[in-house]
């Protein structure tokens, strides 16, 4: 019983700590499916272990609203499950991660932006911003990386928010510092 127990933990690291498609992490169903009906005690444990190493479990709806494992097995099905840090990067650590500075500041401005305009703006509002420090085709490729990411979304005729940017970015330091 114990073994099954371990090889369970084991799948379930596996599962979150991979990418599905451009996307980190796994939806509940497909945890559902790989590891059992009791998935979320599962995840308990794995989580237990992983906060030890400055990790954690995060849960987020396709809306962006951060879920916990306490939630009904019918609202998790949907969501999607992945490991993220618990303390904040510093700009060598995100250098790390495979982005280049300059994508990472036209991030931050557009993240900015969008809180700002009160939750949504245009893409040509976008382009225009990042077109002031960057060539006009490098911003239209940035923008579209960061749909395709995660990070924005295009709902109908504007860009808000992504579900990424909700669960993993500080949003409430950006505030603090665009309106201080």
């Amino acid at each position: 019983m114990e073994e099954e127990s371990t090889k369970k933990l084991r799948r379930a690291a596996q599962l979150l700590f991979f990418k599905s498609h451009r996307n980190p992490g796994i939806k509940g169903w497909e945890l559902r499916k790989a590891l059992g009906q009791d998935y979320t005690k599962i995840l308990k444990k794995l989580e237990e272990k992983i906060n030890e190493l400055g990790l954690t479990i995060k849960i987020v709806s396709d809306s962006g609203e951060l879920r916990t494992l306490s939630d009904p097995h019918e609202v998790l099905s949907n969501c999607r499950f992945f490991i993220s840090i618990n303390d904040p990067l510093t700009i060598t650590d995100l250098r790390t991660s495979g982005w280049s500075i300059d994508e990472i500041a036209g991030l931050t401005v557009c993240i900015a932006t969008i809180i700002s305009k009160e939750g949504k703006t245009t893409r040509q509002e976008l382009e225009q911003i990042l077109s002031q420090k960057l060539p006009k085709w490098k911003a239209t490729r940035l923008l579209s990386k960061y749909i395709k990411a995660g990070y924005l979304d295009e709902k109908e005729d504007y860009i808000v928010l992504g579900w990424r940017t909700k669960s993993e970015v500080d949003l409430e330091n950006i505030i603090r510092y665009i309106f201080s």
